[in-house]
């Protein structure tokens, strides 16, 4: 899948709880056909802790992705 390979996050192939911080890794383009593992009752995020911190911060200074 060419989308995959465009997205950093999907690439990686690594998803993580934001509940719990669990983290596994995925077949991306199998879990775009039958669904994203779930964990704590929620889907799991392609989003690592990182980037997950790095967007709340700049959307705590007022900046806005693109």
């Amino acid at each position: 899948m060419g989308l995959i390979k465009e997205v950093p996050q999907l690439a990686r192939g690594r998803v993580w709880c934001t509940v719990c911080g669990h983290t596994m890794m995925i077949d991306s383009g199998d879990c775009m056909e039958s669904g994203w593992p779930k964990c704590c009752s929620y889907t799991m995020t392609i989003d690592s802790p990182e980037e997950r911190a790095a967007r709340t911060a700049s959307l705590r200074q007022g900046h806005h992705e693109p």
